[in-house]
């Protein structure tokens, strides 16, 4: 599955050993398209996914430079465990992760997603403004908190929004299962 991220984070995956694929993908994930970033909140690095379609949005709080070549299992990890905390049924978290193969990535990014995934980063951080150690919230509720929001896209009526959580099962419900089950 391809994610597009910013220049800053295809820096840090070059910097740990992960090769950045240098064309399209061919096929594009069941699951759709992901933008990424990195944000450095309390001298921790934090990676921010959001779903181009939907907005869904992860974090991944305390990313070690290491941890940056073998993604895809956390990934998949906060993924099955956000929506079971928005409380997906069991078979749309399964047929999420199902659709999820081995991560790859490019820096060819749109900039509507990425102007939402800038507003996700600012409500993050939002979250320590009080002192709160970053450490401290678990990235299943930061994630789940950040799909809760309303957010809108290029070309949205000022009285429209999306709301990613229910926009991401919306989607899932569509999407054919698979022969994989949650890890």
């Amino acid at each position: 599955m391809r994610i597009h991220v910013t220049k800053k984070l295809s820096d840090k995956l070059i910097n740990a050993g992960v090769i950045l694929a240098s064309s399209p993908e061919e096929a594009s994930s069941a699951l759709g398209d992901w933008h990424a970033s990195i944000i450095t909140i309390q001298q921790r690095q934090c990676l921010v996914f959001t779903h181009d379609q939907t907005r869904f949005s992860l974090v991944l709080t305390g990313v070690m430079q290491e941890e940056l070549q073998a993604l895809t299992l956390r990934f998949k990890d906060v993924l099955a465990n956000t929506m079971f905390k928005l409380g997906f049924p069991d078979k749309l978290i399964s047929r999420a992760t199902g659709h999820i193969s081995e991560l790859s990535f490019d820096t060819q990014c749109s900039r509507s997603v990425q102007a939402s995934l800038r507003t996700k980063v600012i409500d993050l951080e939002s979250y320590t403004w009080d002192g709160t150690d970053i450490m401290d919230l678990s990235p299943y509720s930061l994630s789940a908190s950040l799909c809760e929001r309303p957010c809108r896209t290029k070309g949205m009526k000022k009285s429209e929004c999306l709301w990613p959580a229910s926009e991401m099962r919306k989607l899932l419900e569509h999407l054919p299962d698979t022969n994989e089950t949650v890890h």
